[in-house]
């Protein structure tokens, strides 16, 4: 979650690795790229094909948004440069913008690792039409943890959430209920975790409030990084009473 604050080398040896000697292989590890500047993005590739990840997390250029032509090009050069699959990340509350759909759809025919795509605006319009368009050729992810239900019912094949970083059993929960047909046991727990993503992801520091989730289930966070600050008592309290009402803690 904190990728953006540490050099590429540092990722590299202190999160990709990590994780890629961790699970042994067992289930797919993707690294998570971005910079404004395409030279960088694919440096940033190759140091994490070097790591053997098996797939790439690619956030659009950010800090000055490109034209659709600049950004279609920016992506079919970085396509190019990688066998690796590739997914796009639309993440318009950290770079100002959404992917254009039909800039998808075309990146989508053009390119042969082209994964599909982690959708985070938390738009269902946005999600319903990117899957009519990529269909079940590709992926359909949500990025947010209040449309990860909305996501699987409109054919989409599952999400990426913060949500769970700090209530994995929660997010696993609904999906196998989903997948065996369970809509209503479904739906209840996709209450619990929209009123969790308001409290935790939306509501305070994103970064702060997930470690102090964290640390409230026991579970290693740290700290945040500055300019981040750690929660005060009444936030911290919100994030307490929000674990308890979804029995976490």
């Amino acid at each position: 979650m904190e990728k953006g604050l540490f050099s590429m080398r540092k990722r590299g040896k202190i999160v990709i690795k990590s994780v890629v000697d961790k699970v042994g292989g067992e289930i797919p590890v993707i690294a998570g790229v971005s910079s404004p500047s395409t030279k960088r993005v694919i440096r940033q590739i190759e140091q994490a094909e070097k790591l053997e990840v098996d797939g790439i997390l690619l956030t659009p250029p950010y800090y000055f948004k490109p034209s659709t032509r600049e950004l279609l090009e920016h992506y079919r050069t970085v396509l190019r440069s990688s066998s690796l699959p590739i997914l796009l990340y639309n993440v318009p509350k950290f770079v100002g913008y959404d992917i254009p759909i039909e800039l998808i759809g075309k990146i989508a025919e053009e390119h042969g690792n082209f994964s599909g795509i982690k959708e985070s605006s938390g738009a269902v319009w946005r999600i319903s039409e990117l899957i009519r368009i990529l269909g079940r050729r590709w992926s359909v992810l949500a990025g947010t943890g209040d449309v990860l239900l909305p996501t699987l019912a409109l054919g989409g094949d599952g999400g990426i959430v913060a949500v769970s970083i700090f209530a994995p059993e929660l997010t696993v929960k609904l999906y196998d209920l989903f997948k065996a047909g369970d809509l209503k046991g479904a739906a209840d727990i996709q209450r619990v975790l929209t009123m969790l993503n308001e409290v935790v992801v939306k509501r305070y520091n994103q970064l702060s409030a997930t470690k102090e989730a964290l640390r409230l289930r026991g579970l290693p966070g740290g700290f945040a990084r500055m300019p981040s600050q750690p929660l005060s008592e009444e936030e911290r309290n919100d994030v307490k009473k929000a674990l308890e009402l979804a029995n976490l803690i």
